[in-house]
């Protein structure tokens, strides 16, 4: 977040560049895993603000998935060992720390996300555990995480689609990734 410069972003509700600027900051708690322990963090969120269209755009780094109280990384981590059967769902969920019907939910939306980015036949081709290995040793999660976004409006493992504006006057809430993109691996 030190490298980005709001200041040479496009805006992504009415694509001016050059109008944007650093308007506040608030706090966020997230879940992640650290020293094998699952731990609560608060995270200070950075959002600009468009001179152009008075539109604010929160500045999300890519270990947040929008609208969810756990990190990507937590997330990849349980299923990947989910996937590789390392452990019971018992076992898993108390680790962890979160319910059985919180991994299904996840499991099925990973799922979902994996068969639409990679299409049906692929899809069956492909095994999640190998799938989720290639996501987390890609160059560049960054990459995959902007592409995922443009085609299907929303983060990878975000459990529902953002609005779409209908004009810069009443948009609410639009999702992009801004560059310069950093790669969290």
């Amino acid at each position: 977040m030190a490298l980005f410069r709001p200041e040479l972003e496009t805006c992504p509700i009415c694509g001016s560049t050059g109008n944007c600027h650093i308007h506040d900051y608030y706090g966020r708690s997230i879940i992640d895993f650290n020293s094998g322990i699952p731990e609560k963090s608060n995270l200070c969120v950075m959002r600009v603000f468009c001179d152009s269209c008075c539109h604010a755009h929160a500045i999300l780094p890519d270990i947040i998935i929008p609208y969810s109280s756990y990190s990507l990384l937590f997330v990849l981590r349980i299923l990947g060992e989910y996937f590789a059967g390392l452990s019971t769902i018992e076992q898993l969920c108390e680790r962890y720390g979160i319910s059985q019907n919180q991994l299904f939910k996840w499991v099925a939306l990973f799922k979902a996300h994996k068969q639409e980015w990679l299409g049906l036949l692929a899809d069956a081709e492909i095994s999640d555990l190998s799938f989720l290995k290639n996501l987390s040793f890609a160059g560049s999660y960054s990459s995959f995480s902007m592409e995922f976004i443009q085609r299907s409006s929303r983060s990878f493992l975000q459990s529902h689609r953002n609005p779409v504006p209908r004009s810069p006057k009443n948009a609410r809430y639009h999702q992009t990734v801004f560059a310069p993109d950093i790669s969290i691996f």
